[in-house]
């Protein structure tokens, strides 16, 4: 089911943003529908999505948040596929979807169980993402939509595969996305990849993890590995991971 993707414009994000103790009668009930299509809510952007799709949003809370995660980053990448990099660090569009679109998704995600005392800090983290860490890292929908565009660069040919290894906690999910340097160059993301599946005690102690990827960044500083063939990036990788367990 395609429809039109639109986004808020600044001065509905600004409003929005000042009224969240106004509005949590909204948040913690039925949401913003009713202002989908005021002036400054309804604007098209020119990109279609498959909305269908972003209604299968899983919505259960179980003790296993990484397996949930993993099956909703799958939804939102193949929902939002026409986003491209730069489009995606638009608040504008997630603020909207957030609001609107998938506010049940984000509403029993983010906001159920807890407080009112909490509610607002939690509406600012999840349902706005200001400034690149918040929309890759904290924005409800956004989140899942970099953890599907990394595993798609880093491991075109299996992404499900990808999300698995990056997301099988949140400090490995961590340590490993923001190394931007990194899972932008699919050569050196792709042998990280498969040095995780490979090898157990990279991902064995989150400590193991940190300490890998800072060896790895410490030692990779410089490195053309698009110049290297895929066996001599693995040999570099190897390497890494002896040099982290000394």
């Amino acid at each position: 089911m395609c429809n039109q993707l639109k986004y808020l414009s600044d001065a509905a994000i600004a409003r929005l943003r000042k009224d969240i103790i106004q509005n949590l009668d909204l948040y913690k009930g039925d949401g913003f529908g009713g202002l989908a299509s005021e002036p400054g809510w309804d604007i098209p952007l020119g990109l279609d999505y498959d909305y269908g799709l972003l209604t299968t949003l899983d919505t259960d809370r179980p003790q296993a948040v990484a397996q949930v995660d993993l099956k909703n980053s799958l939804i939102v990448g193949n929902a939002l596929s026409t986003l491209d990099p730069s489009t995606a660090n638009e608040e504008r569009i997630w603020v909207r979807l957030a609001h609107v679109e998938a506010f049940n998704y984000c509403r029993v995600r983010w906001l159920d169980g807890i407080n009112d005392e909490q509610v607002p800090a939690q509406v600012r983290k999840h349902f706005f993402a200001p400034g690149q860490t918040g929309i890759r890292d904290d924005h409800a929908l956004s989140r899942l939509w970099w953890n599907h565009q990394i595993a798609m660069i880093c491991q075109p040919d299996d992404v499900v595969g990808a999300l698995q290894l990056i997301m099988k906690t949140a400090d490995i999910r961590s340590n490993f996305i923001e190394r931007i340097w990194m899972t932008s160059r699919r050569r050196i993301s792709g042998a990280v990849l498969r040095a995780m599946k490979s090898e157990p005690w990279v991902t064995e102690a989150e400590g193991n993890f940190r300490q890998f990827m800072k060896t790895l960044n410490r030692l990779g500083g410089g490195i053309v590995f698009e110049a290297l063939d895929e066996s001599d990036t693995d040999s570099f990788v190897t390497d890494c991971i002896k040099f982290a367990q000394e």
